[in-house]
């Protein structure tokens, strides 16, 4: 509009400089076709030629402007149906930030198909019928996000993947969510996500084999934070462990704890889990050099109690390991206990009973009192046994 006032501008510095020019004599101009005869001045003649000129570009201007003006129009009318899928697409999401899932299920579908990006309006749409406890819808949407127009895109099929993995670990549906996890790995290994995703799928369905494998397996991609791993793969040895326990598998037990790292034969609480599974299984021996090999290194009292309850055939060894370890911890009450049922074992009353009322002078306790008990019936003080049973029930309760 600027540059079209400009040109009038211009032409008409021009007329009226030429008028000045010719104010002496305007000149004079006759032209004859046929039977024509036009005559003229020179000014005349110029703001003619400009004249039609001027009818001559805006006459094929307005040509071209009826040509191009149903492609203008249909321009037009896509740039208004954009506006409105944007602005249908941002009112869905505010939607589901704010937790109002049917009205963004409706507001992100309406116009989906305008959206320049209509598979993100099918992916937000997913997330809202999984609200809305819609399986059916959710699972469409995500096909209709995967097949939309940005399908082949790259990234696409991934994020589809792992939204559609999100929302089936969501409603604990684990071996939809495994296989779906899987087909997330088969496209990025790495990806950290991936892996969690898929070790939740394990974790859901009791894998405990194919969790460990797969932490195994992700250990050098540092995919997980070492702290995640460590705590999934203390979970599944422990699984692991009691279904070893539960089958009275002794020789995939001992395997199982043989293949596991060095840190992980460290952890107190696997550990006892695994000492006590041995002892359940009558691997006594086996239980008791693990406990010996842990307390050379530090203290652990649940493994000393552990102790006094295994079955050896060599009491007296039993008995000086245990007072060697008096030596090295002092008389803590968890060996104070089990030094007094090694005694009892032996037949010893009289460092049994030293070392048991030790324990329940130290700090008193159910287990205490109960090898009291059990010493008092082997030494022939009925009295003194119903004395201990009725003090440790006493604490006990």
């Amino acid at each position: 509009m600027i540059r079209t006032w400009l040109l009038l501008l211009v032409a008409l510095a021009l007329g009226a400089a030429a008028a000045w020019l010719l104010r002496a004599d305007a000149g004079y101009v006759l032209m004859n076709y046929g039977l024509w005869v036009v005559e003229t001045s020179l000014l005349g003649l110029f703001g003619t030629v400009l004249v039609g000129l001027a009818l001559v570009v805006w006459g094929f201007r307005l040509l071209f402007a009826g040509v191009r003006l149903p492609s203008l129009i249909r321009r037009l009318l896509d740039k208004h149906r954009e506006e409105r899928a944007r602005d249908t697409f941002e009112e869905g999401l505010l939607r589901l930030l704010e937790g109002n899932w049917k009205r963004a299920e409706i507001e992100l579908v309406r116009r989906a198909a305008d959206h320049h990006a209509s598979h993100l309006n099918y992916l937000a749409a997913a997330r809202a019928a999984q609200r809305l406890g819609a399986p059916d819808r959710r699972d469409h949407y995500l096909q209709l996000a995967a097949s939309g127009d940005a399908a082949g895109k790259s990234g696409l099929d991934f994020a589809v993947l792992l939204t559609q993995t999100e929302l089936q670990l969501e409603r604990g549906e684990f071996a939809p969510a495994r296989d779906t996890a899987l087909r997330l790995r088969e496209q990025d290994p790495r990806h950290p996500y991936a892996v969690e995703l898929l070790a939740l799928a394990f974790e859901g369905l009791n894998d405990w084999e194919a969790l460990r494998g797969l932490l195994l397996e992700t250990l050098k991609l540092d995919a997980l934070t070492a702290e995640r791993r460590d705590a999934l793969m203390r979970r599944s040895m422990s699984e692991l462990i009691a279904q070893a326990e539960a089958a009275a598998q002794l020789s995939r037990l001992k395997a199982l704890w043989d293949a596991s790292g060095s840190e992980l034969r460290r952890e107190p609480a696997l550990r006892l889990r695994y000492a006590s599974a041995l002892h359940r299984l009558n691997a006594d021996a086996e239980a008791a050099a693990l406990i010996g090999e842990a307390l050379r290194e530090d203290w652990d009292g649940e493994l000393v109690s552990l102790y006094g309850r295994l079955h050896g055939s060599d009491d007296v060894t039993r008995l000086a390991s245990i007072e060697q370890w008096l030596s090295q911890y002092g008389e803590r009450i968890e060996l104070l206990v089990t030094a007094g049922q090694a005694c009892l074992q032996n037949k010893l009353w009289g460092k049994a009973r030293s070392y048991l009322e030790a324990a329940a002078r130290t700090q008193p306790s159910p287990a205490a009192y109960l090898e009291l008990a059990r010493l008092a019936e082997q030494t022939q003080n009925p009295d003194d046994a119903a004395r201990y049973y009725r003090m440790g029930l006493e604490l006990a309760a």
